[in-house]
């Protein structure tokens, strides 16, 4: 009986402490998503600079964060373009040269058309559907100038109308370019102007998917880009003097 007791008793802890190894590493896996997303919106929110450093303490103090969990944060935003991590100095919000600026814009625009290419027309309904519900709450957050929103319904629009193209790999490669323009576009994140015609062009291209018209698709989709290419290449010819 005794020995009953034990085998009991001995089953439910091991398995307790595997529940409970379980969740802490979700925990950790939760907490590093959470500093990625929350630094990620800093950057394209403009609250943090190019050139910025990211100190490991502030961070541990501002999420309650592990030291391991702040630095695989880091790793993962440098890893996505948006941190450069450099050795025995720190972190750093990510500052592109002209010469990168434009070779992430190539790679986006190249990327997009061939994505715009294949999106079928006449386009599904569901597509227009689920693309104009999008819409409609990014222009819902652009009129209360909730910014954040703005910035997650962008994300998940761009990611919609893509996705559509019927090649995930293809879709995914236009999702990591767009993160690491994340660095870049910051401008056009806060700016009244370039959020209301960016708002525009959204709506445009739902027209030119309902009108089955793929050569406005193509050029809404290249113009999309170029304000905020252009917008940073401008401050960072006045930050550097170039």
């Amino acid at each position: 009986m005794p020995k009953r007791d034990i085998a009991k008793s001995t089953i439910p802890a091991s398995g307790q402490r595997l529940a409970d190894e379980r969740a802490e590493a979700t925990a950790e896996a939760v907490s590093v998503a959470d500093i990625v997303s929350a630094i990620e919106e800093d950057i394209v929110l403009n609250r943090v600079h190019p050139k910025e450093r990211l100190v490991e303490e502030d961070l541990m103090q501002r999420f309650a964060g592990k030291r391991h969990v702040v630095r695989q944060a880091l790793f993962q935003l440098d890893n996505a373009g948006l941190v450069e991590r450099i050795k025995n100095r720190g972190a750093f919000v990510k500052s592109y040269t002209p010469e990168e600026v434009e070779g992430i814009y190539v790679m986006r625009e190249l990327l997009e058309e061939a994505a715009a290419d294949r999106i079928p027309m006449p386009a599904p309904p569901a597509l227009i559907d689920a693309l104009t519900a999008i819409q409609d709450r990014h222009s819902a957050a652009v009129e209360s100038g909730d910014l954040r929103a703005v910035f997650h319904h962008n994300i998940a629009f761009h990611r919609t109308l893509f996705a559509a193209c019927g090649n995930d790999y293809l879709a995914d490669t236009i999702n990591e370019f767009a993160q690491k323009a994340h660095a870049i576009r910051f401008i056009g994140t806060t700016d009244r102007q370039a959020i209301l015609l960016a708002r525009d062009e959204h709506l445009a291209m739902i027209d030119a998917l309902k009108q089955q018209d793929r050569a406005e698709l193509h050029r809404l989709c290249y113009q999309h880009l170029q304000p905020s290419k252009e917008r940073y290449l401008h401050l960072y010819r006045l930050r550097e003097g170039g």
